[in-house]
């Protein structure tokens, strides 16, 4: 589900929020010759100046955590900023947290978030389609929304959330739907309502190894081979339809599960999910993993959390039940 955001009536006691900038294109600035833009190339500060009545709202401060575009987010910019979150709100100083974030794995950083960050304090990312020096850039409007929401105190004890087009996602339900227009997330399948801080990551080095695979049809060994062969502790199947494999395939996953590797089925359809009694795959017997409603690039983000804590296969499944 999302919320849309609404114009609130300000109190004396303004929140006090830290922001957080990672880049996208919510900092970026068109290119020298006109066509298109390049990512992650202004400054949080910069942001900030261009929306002057985020002050009426919410005492302001931030940090310029990285500046890059969202394709290149991975784990270890993920851990290090799951960390700074806690940090910065486990104290009485901050009321909230607002990330600035690219939106194409926007949807992965929140869900990362949602389940390593503690407490109710609201946590929203917030990113743009447009660059930040475009002439209908996007990005000021939606700086403005997440600040109101979290300032309306509408946001606390909520899933972290992010805010594209003036509205409110859930992290565990977001997904991108549209590479061009401004309406570019929808809330579709997924968890609703997830609890916070499932897992504890504070003294996790380095996350486990888990790939995705594309399904097609005729689908080739070579990526599954490639994985297991680099030691992969798991992949998940963005298989056809209810996440059923091309039968080579098929029959290597089985064999990498039986030798410990952890495979999730998930599927490429938006809609639906994967789910072991509406399909023709027995999981249990198989050794694998129904990831229930969730996309692969989410379900390959709980897979890597919850190998932190067991590589039992039936106490992972219990994670996607959940």
């Amino acid at each position: 589900m999302y919320l849309v955001c609404l114009p609130l009536c300000c109190s004396a006691a303004l929140p006090k929020i830290h922001i957080i900038a990672t880049g996208g294109t919510i900092a970026g600035r068109t290119a020298s010759d006109g066509k298109g833009y390049d990512a992650g190339q202004v400054g949080i500060d910069v942001l900030l100046d261009a929306v002057p009545r985020l002050k009426k709202y919410a005492e302001l401060d931030y940090e310029q955590f990285c500046n890059i575009g969202s394709q290149d987010m991975d784990e270890n910019v993920w851990m290090a900023l799951s960390r700074l979150v806690n940090e910065v709100l486990s104290g009485d100083v901050y009321d909230a947290v607002i990330i600035t974030h690219g939106t194409d794995t926007m949807e992965e950083t929140a869900f990362f978030l949602n389940l390593t960050v503690r407490g109710p304090k609201p946590v929203i990312l917030v990113g743009a389609m447009r660059p930040s020096d475009a002439p209908d850039a996007d990005g000021p409007a939606n700086l403005l929304a997440a600040v109101k929401a979290t300032a309306s105190r509408r946001c606390q004890g909520r899933e972290v959330l992010c805010c594209s087009a003036g509205k409110l996602y859930e992290a565990g339900r977001i997904f991108k739907y549209d590479s061009h227009a401004i309406e570019a997330f929808c809330s579709g399948n997924g968890l609703s309502g997830l609890r916070r801080g499932m897992f504890d990551i504070s003294s996790v080095g380095v996350l486990p190894k888990v790939g995705i695979i594309y399904g097609y049809a005729g689908c080739s060994t070579l990526p599954l081979r490639a994985f297991i062969d680099n030691g992969f502790d798991g992949v998940v199947l963005a298989g056809v339809g209810m996440g059923n494999f091309y039968g080579e395939v098929m029959d290597l996953a089985l064999k990498a599960a039986a030798g410990g590797m952890k495979i999730v089925r998930s599927t490429r359809v938006v809609s639906g999910g994967v789910f072991t009694p509406l399909g023709e795959v027995n999981d249990e017997q198989c050794g694998f993993i129904a990831a229930g409603p969730l996309n692969p690039q989410k379900a390959r983000i709980l897979l890597m959390l919850a190998l932190t804590r067991t590589d039992d296969t039936a106490a992972i499944r219990n994670y996607f039940a959940k």
